[in-house]
């Protein structure tokens, strides 16, 4: 007598639905790596709180340099110079710095060691080169800002040569950034910064230079880059931002 096994239908149904299902679980599992990635992407860059810009006699030997590139010294007047300084920045933004400025002085008639005056205007630009983004920016003395003392004086019988502003450990310095990370994607900063840049054309060896931000925002702010893959939902140049 022939005897007819069943066919064990089901079984052969559940291995034909394992397919699918890794399928559908790969699937799943690759959404979410596509997820994770891009929210990694999308994480601003720090903002500039505690970073430190460091020059002349303040940095490591040979790191760094600050030079007054042109002076006009009227200590019963209005002074004028402008300054250059580069060294080693960070962190957050661990890498290195170049900053130009111009600095002007009223009349130098406060008492001191040498005499000074009261900084009147402070502009400067700078650029920080890091790992993690370009930081390109300007800074200024405001209206109605405290009192920051300055001196800008040829030698004499009793003191060098000096152009010297300073800040103390206020934040009177506003200052405005914008940051490029890898890959395109820009972002803005702000706040403030205090800082000093002392000169001594006969004693080149006491140059110094320092700066210290402090931002006004609790994370950088996602500028639009209309050319920027990063900014963009689809290909192309011109596209829109997906962070206008």
């Amino acid at each position: 007598m022939l005897i007819m096994r069943p066919r064990n239908t089901v079984g052969r149904a559940l291995l034909g639905r394992r397919p699918t299902r890794w399928l559908g679980l790969c699937g799943v599992t690759a959404a979410l790596s596509l997820f994770v990635a891009t929210a990694s992407a999308q994480a601003p860059p720090p903002t500039l709180t505690g970073e430190t810009l460091l020059g002349g006699l303040f940095a490591p030997p040979g790191t760094s340099s600050v030079v007054v590139t042109s002076a006009s010294c009227d200590p019963s007047g209005t002074s004028t110079f402008t300054y250059r300084g580069s060294g080693p920045a960070g962190p957050p933004y661990e890498g290195t710095y170049s900053e130009t400025g111009t600095v002007t002085i009223g009349p130098q008639t406060t008492p001191g060691t040498p005499p000074n005056g009261l900084v009147t205007s402070w502009t400067a630009n700078f650029t920080i080169t890091s790992a993690i983004g370009t930081v390109v920016g300007t800074k200024s003395l405001p209206p109605n800002a405290p009192a920051i003392p300055g001196v800008c004086k040829g030698p004499d019988l009793l003191f060098p040569a000096q152009r010297s502003a300073a800040t103390g450990l206020q934040n009177v310095l506003i200052y405005t950034a914008t940051i490029t990370v890898p890959g395109g994607a820009r972002y803005s900063d702000q706040g403030g910064s205090q800082a000093s840049v002392n000169e001594f054309a006969d004693i080149p060896a006491f140059n110094n230079f320092y700066e210290l931000f402090t931002s006004s925002q609790a994370t950088t702010t996602p500028l639009c880059d209309e050319s920027s893959q990063t900014n963009q939902h689809q290909p192309g140049n011109d596209q829109g931002c997906a962070n206008p």
